[in-house]
């Protein structure tokens, strides 16, 4: 079988079976159980939170969902370290792996204008634009650490990149969601 069906199917399990089990035991899955589960396994909830973002590059979905579920978790500092270190080995995996996994065809069919755009303005200015792209919220990262594996930036300063742009993001995100839930 091709291994990205593979993945989707796996994916769509996953889901779907979290949204049954929340359907059938609504009351023992809830943000209070979540809290309880996290305070009693803490290294294992840390360790699966890693996980999940480490490979959330590979669906393409957003960190911020897992992020702000993270707030409600765990500590703010605890969470600022564990998320930067989820999106970067992510994104370590999408500039290694995304011609393997298809987001080369993926990222040209779906941002094609916004692909050849950025190929066109980085040139000598790689870490500003990786740097500014990474902090905006409404884009996705994985897809300029992308274009940097296809024009062979380095790994090194993509990630530099992408941790100064994620780490103010994170930090905002982070530090507002805690004051909102602190009212």
């Amino acid at each position: 079988m091709n291994p990205k069906k593979l993945a989707f199917y796996f994916w769509m399990l996953l889901i779907t079976g979290g949204i049954t089990a929340y359907f059938l035991f609504p009351d023992e899955i809830n943000i209070f159980f979540l809290e309880e589960l996290s305070e009693e396994y803490h290294y294992i909830a840390l360790s699966i939170y890693f996980l999940l973002l480490s490979v959330r590059g590979l669906t393409m979905i957003p960190s911020t969902p897992l992020l702000l579920a993270g707030v409600l978790i765990f500590d703010p500092m605890e969470l600022f370290a564990v998320n930067m270190a989820g999106i970067l080995s992510s994104s370590i995996i999408v500039y290694y792996f995304s011609k393997y996994l298809g987001f080369d065809s993926y990222f040209e069919t779906k941002y094609g204008k916004y692909v050849r755009k950025i190929r066109n303005s980085i040139t000598d200015k790689e870490l500003p634009v990786i740097v500014g792209w990474s902090f905006f919220p409404l884009v996705p990262t994985d897809l300029i650490v992308y274009i940097g594996s296809s024009l062979r930036i380095p790994v090194i300063k993509c990630l530099v990149g992408v941790f100064l742009g994620e780490s103010v993001l994170n930090a905002f995100y982070i530090i507002s969601t805690t004051l909102i839930l602190k009212l």
